[in-house]
């Protein structure tokens, strides 16, 4: 028969007090209920673990033997009820993400530093960048920050996908450039000059030459980098123009470039994919509830093709 870590627990508070009520004081329950968990702790055992002599209670030598393991057992216990309740605390964990370079570099900084300052002991694990979904396995993060037009990381089924903000992509140009004067860029007079934009698994990229095929509109010629700092600084050179989502060019005013709309009103997403809500650890909880995300406040996004 296995053995009960309650009955033996309860067995070593007998030990250490050598008084049946004083047992079942401490451990706040009757006395029958710890007679019956001895007896029973007893029969599993296959022999006495103590005997009353005298009024007394007497460990037998099965009850000695058995009393340092016990004793290890209760010390186990205390550092797993100690971790768990950490845990349930937010004193102790890994929230982790992984997310597009866009976003992590310009969205999530100032949501990750106000979490910090929340929940100062639980540490962060970030993966980033477009290449990294081929490698994804969802079931090791906790959410995945992804754009429209993206590259979409390979996502569970039960996965559920949230529109977490919507951003204008604009025009950005040198101050000098001959368009930087007009209230509003058309796609068609982006025809004529050169275009500076990110990589083709970019979500901004991808938008913008889908609204260029649409029009049957083939830039002249293009420079394609990795990232949206090299994008600015190119555009800032006078290589062309570039574009990015208004949230990134208002918090570069170290860039001296014109920002201008675009005709065709594009808009580049933002989507957080989270597990369903009963496989969400604690600290995505608190997380969401950050954000702003719950199926309460905002139902989930048809899921993306």
């Amino acid at each position: 028969m296995a053995l009960d870590a309650e009955q033996l627990l309860t067995f070593l508070v007998l030990a250490e007090t050598g008084s049946v009520s004083e047992t079942a004081r401490r451990s706040h329950r009757g006395q029958p209920a710890i007679s019956e968990r001895l007896r029973k702790l007893n029969e599993s055992v296959g022999e006495p673990l103590y005997v009353h002599e005298n009024g007394k209670l007497r460990l037998t030598e099965m009850g000695l033997a058995l009393l340092p393991e016990i004793q290890r057992l209760r010390t186990n216990m205390q550092v797993l009820e100690d971790f768990v309740r950490k845990k349930q605390n937010l004193e102790l964990g890994t929230l982790r993400l992984a997310s597009t370079s866009l976003i992590v570099n310009y969205h999530l900084p100032h949501i990750l530093h106000q979490f910090r300052q929340k929940y100062p002991h639980i540490n962060l694990l970030i993966h980033s960048g477009e290449r990294y979904w081929q490698g994804l396995l969802a079931e090791k993060v906790d959410g995945i920050f992804f754009e429209n037009g993206a590259e979409a990381p390979q996502l569970p089924t039960s996965y559920e996908v949230y529109l977490w903000r919507n951003d204008d992509i604009l025009a950005v140009l040198p101050l000098d450039h001959p368009l930087s004067h007009q209230p509003v860029i058309s796609l068609e007079q982006l025809r004529d000059y050169p275009l500076v934009w990110r990589e083709p698994s970019s979500g901004t990229r991808r938008i913008l030459e889908k609204a260029l095929l649409a029009k049957d509109i083939q830039p002249a010629h293009f420079i394609e980098v990795v990232d949206v700092e090299s994008v600015g600084a190119l555009v800032e050179a006078g290589l062309g123009i570039g574009f990015m989502p208004r949230s990134v060019i208002d918090r570069r005013q170290d860039w001296r470039l014109q920002k201008m709309p675009l005709a065709a009103n594009l808009v580049l997403e933002t989507y957080l994919a989270v597990p369903p809500d009963g496989q969400r650890s604690r600290v995505l909880r608190a997380f969401l509830d950050l954000l702003q995300i719950s199926t309460k406040q905002q139902e989930a996004i048809p899921r993306m093709a």
